[in-house]
């Protein structure tokens, strides 16, 4: 591992922890204006959660001995001095591998078996269910009982060709195949359909997650990797083979599971030391790698800069042995520089500004209140200033004069509250578009569906009802929403130009990336039913998985719009509400203050001398906003 690559990921770990620290200042902050808005800072504290918790994807795809695991074992682990994840000849990983850092938990191998396959839940959902996981102890401190254990990742067992042809782990027609069905009727298959390794290294602990997947057949069997997982990546390192070049089950992983989905995705031409050969000039093996970058450059329709050129066996091997001529030799600088230079900063530059759209409006919107509360008072203490020395009838007038506009705000307050009124049960009608109830009876009518015909046409037939319901409920959602808005945007101009309240500005509800993420799975279906692999094969295993991999994520997308939904109405009434109390307890304070200096002209300079420190404590929450403005662009 390089210093640049171990030095950037602790940047942007750091970079993470800054920005989540300075939004918790800034949640406490709006907390301390007494309680202001809720609403806003429960949105703070989620966002500075999500800050913590973000994690920098890289996966590792590849059809099987490409050297995948070993390249891994040379980008992040050399420091060990051996291996960490197996990679020897005929003992690799044989189930997707999650690597990762949770400080929660002890360090350990956890392994779920392959029979959950039969299972109906997702393997989002099963992480989360303990009990279905084999779990492993690690000890970071003994490096022979790290290796051994981790050798479990290579386990298989023997299955009955028949169940393993249920569980889409075999397919007797293919002639490839054939030859693995033992005399007993049995065939080897992994043993685990799922690995996570929580491991204190490094770079782990500074956010960075690695997918390891093995070959073709894991990816056709497991929806969920193509259909979530590795397009949630945040770049995809394909390896291929000098040896073999790109092969055809090579181009078809490539044009199926990668080349569509991946955020950021490079090929990796890897053990380029095959063409290293004695009898041939240095200048000559160049030109015989650069010859086979073109050609997979060409065959992948990538650019030949996206295609790199590596030994990972002998990155490996000048790490541990402190071999800087072969660590260069082998290529491995590069990726390095890719993961650091490019990688990292573009999720770096992503994060920063998807938080800085989801807290810069805020920060607009505290400034704008700031500046109101001190014009506030500000006026108020001119007022006073003005009334000092003068006769109680005029500070009567005043009074009165001030009783009059309060009373003039309190009828605007209660002609808003009828319009509330009803954008809450318009509110209400929404949420039942986008409910549980709702989404439950779409998915029931989706597998009906599917189940009356346990084929590629029925699949389509499903998941394309299910996409299209799901669709016209958020759009009408969305409508629903745009009227709110439009009788709500009238309410607020009336304050504004009535009571000169700053402008208070609602964004529309904007759902769309939910319906896009709808129409993206019904194109997913689409592909698989077009496949001539799918076609031809009566796969009624793989067609359930699929489509239960299908719902899952069509029900993540429905779920999602319902929270934001959820999320945009509390943020059209809610702090409007917060505002319009304020401003009326603003008057209703000033009213009383008055009514006291009537009483009591004594009180008159008392609360003058209130006003002033109040200005001065509103001037340091603007100087202390101001930082915390500052420290999130920083």
């Amino acid at each position: 591992m390089s210093i640049h690559l171990e030095q950037e990921v602790s940047d942007f770990s750091a970079r993470r922890m800054r920005l989540a620290t300075a939004i918790t200042d800034y949640a406490d902050w709006l907390d301390r204006q007494h309680g202001i808005d809720a609403e806003r800072t429960l949105r703070l504290a989620d966002t500075a959660s999500s800050l913590r918790q973000d994690k920098l994807v890289v996966a590792f795809v590849a059809e099987f001995s490409r050297g995948k695991t070993e390249l891994i074992n040379a980008l992040f682990f050399a420091d060990h001095g051996q291996r960490l994840l197996p990679s020897d000849a005929g003992r690799t990983t044989m189930c997707p591998t999650e690597l990762f850092f949770n400080a929660d938990e002890a360090p350990c191998l956890s392994l779920l078996p392959i029979e959950t396959r039969r299972r109906e839940e997702s393997l989002a959902r099963l992480k989360h269910m303990p009990i279905e996981w084999c779990r492993v102890l690690l000890d970071p401190t003994d490096s022979k009982q790290l290796q051994e254990s981790l050798k479990k990742l290579t386990e298989t067992k023997l299955m009955p060709a028949v169940e393993a042809i249920e569980l889409g782990l075999w397919n007797g027609e293919d002639d490839t195949e054939r030859h693995h069905l033992r005399a007993d009727g049995t065939v080897e298959v992994p043993a685990w359909r799922y690995a996570m390794v929580n491991y204190p290294h490094p770079l782990l602990q500074a956010g960075l997650t690695i997918l390891d997947t093995p070959g073709l057949n894991a990816l056709g069997t497991e929806p969920e990797l193509t259909l979530s997982v590795i397009p949630s990546a945040h770049a995809v390192m394909y390896l291929l083979a000098t040896d073999t070049g790109v092969t055809r089950s090579d181009l078809e992983i490539w044009q199926k599971h990668v080349h569509r989905h991946a955020n950021y995705h490079v090929a990796v031409l890897n053990k380029i030391d095959m063409l290293w050969d004695e009898l041939k000039s240095d200048a000559e093996v160049l030109a015989s790698i650069e010859r086979q970058a073109e050609e997979a450059a060409r065959v992948l329709k990538l650019p030949r800069s996206r295609v790199f050129t590596v030994s990972a066996q002998k990155a490996l091997a000048a790490t541990i042995r402190g071999d800087a001529a072969l660590r260069v030799r082998s290529g491995i600088e590069a990726l390095e520089y890719l993961l650091a230079h490019q990688v990292i900063p573009a999720r770096r530059d992503m994060l920063y500004h998807a938080v800085s759209r989801e807290v810069s409006s805020m920060l607009d919107e505290s400034r704008v209140d700031l500046a109101a509360r001190l014009k506030r008072s500000s006026d108020e203490l001119i007022q006073l200033t003005q009334l000092s020395g003068k006769n109680r009838d005029i500070i009567e007038q005043t009074r009165a004069s001030l009783q009059k506009e309060k009373d003039s705000y309190d009828a605007t307050a209660s002609q808003f509250r009828s319009t509330r009124k009803a954008v809450q049960a318009q509110g209400a009608h929404l949420l039942s578009f986008l409910s549980e109830e709702t989404l439950g009876e779409i998915c029931k009518a989706g597998r009906e569906a599917m189940e009356s015909s346990l084929t590629t046409r029925g699949l389509t037939s499903g998941i394309r009802q299910l996409s299209v319901q799901m669709g016209e409920r958020i759009v009408q959602a969305t409508k629903l929403a745009d009227n709110m808005l439009d009788a709500l945007e009238q309410a607020y101009i009336r304050f504004h130009r009535q009571h000169h309240l700053p402008k208070m500005q609602v964004p529309r509800l904007d759902l769309g990336a939910y319906r896009n993420r709808l129409e993206a799975l019904t194109r997913e279906t689409e592909a698989f039913c077009r496949d001539p692999a799918n076609l031809m094969l009566e796969k009624r295993f793989m067609i359930r998985r699929f489509y239960a991999g299908l719902a899952e994520e069509a029900r993540k997308a429905f779920n999602l719009a319902r929270m934001e939904a959820e999320r945009w109405l509390r943020i059209a009434l809610d702090p409007v509400m917060t505002r319009i109390r304020e401003h009326k307890q603003y008057l209703d304070t000033r009213l009383a203050n008055l009514q006291r200096i009537l009483e009591n002209m004594a009180m008159l300079h008392s609360r003058m001398a209130q006003i002033k420190d109040e200005i001065n404590a509103l001037r340091q929450d603007k100087a202390e906003l101001a930082r915390i403005a500052e420290q999130l662009a920083a």
